[in-house]
């Protein structure tokens, strides 16, 4: 079979095989591989090329996900897999971003981790759920939060003076702010140490 390219848009070369369409991948993978040098190629070396397209193509894609926002290795496998990339050129990607310190679990379960405290105001318990839910592991998402430096009662009284300010005058707006805090991760000693902070109104067996 014979070899041709063509160039394309964007920084793309096109790769024909006796005249007709094969596949298209980015010049400086082409011109940097063996490849580019092939007037001729036989079935083998056409599955050979096929299946390195296939790996650079995965892995460009997998950095194009990675440029709009951080994700965890699972994350990156599902998001190729929905691409349908098929496992091989997920694992190379994903070892690729790994070699290159692209995709790292812990540097992106402590960034989600401060993120989480810090600007939601979420509790241990719901910050371990949502970096479990990303697909960090267990160990790793522990770490993580056992790195931050939380005052889990100091972040509810914030909460309580500010999104929930006004809300929690009755026993009704009570339960409902209970229940929400609960909902952001915070423990019920916790919740009832920072009421008493800020209401005066606050009732001992309120929990009990």
């Amino acid at each position: 079979m014979k070899v041709s390219v063509k160039d394309g848009k964007n920084g793309k070369i096109h790769i024909y095989l006796d005249g007709e369409y094969r596949a298209t991948v980015d010049k400086d993978w082409w011109y940097s591989e063996k490849y580019r040098n092939l007037k001729e190629i036989t079935e083998d070396e056409l599955t050979e090329l096929l299946s390195s397209v296939g790996f650079r193509r995965a892995y460009n894609k997998a950095l194009d996900f990675l440029s709009r926002r951080p994700y965890s290795e699972k994350e990156i496998k599902r998001k190729l897999k929905e691409k349908d990339f098929d496992e091989s050129a997920i694992e190379y990607a994903v070892n690729r971003l790994k070699e290159l310190s692209l995709l790292d679990d812990e540097r992106y379960a402590e960034t989600l981790a401060e993120h989480l405290y810090t600007n939601k105001k979420y509790g241990a318990k719901r910050i371990l759920q949502e970096l479990l839910f990303r697909g960090i592991d267990r160990e790793t998402a522990q770490n993580a939060i056992s790195a931050l430096d939380k005052d889990s009662v100091n972040s509810i009284v914030l909460l309580l003076e500010h999104k929930f300010k006004g809300k929690f005058n009755d026993e009704k707006g009570k339960q409902r702010t209970v229940s929400s805090l609960l909902r952001y991760g915070y423990s019920y000693s916790d919740i009832k140490t920072a009421f008493k902070s800020v209401s005066q109104t606050f009732e001992e067996d309120f929990y009990e």
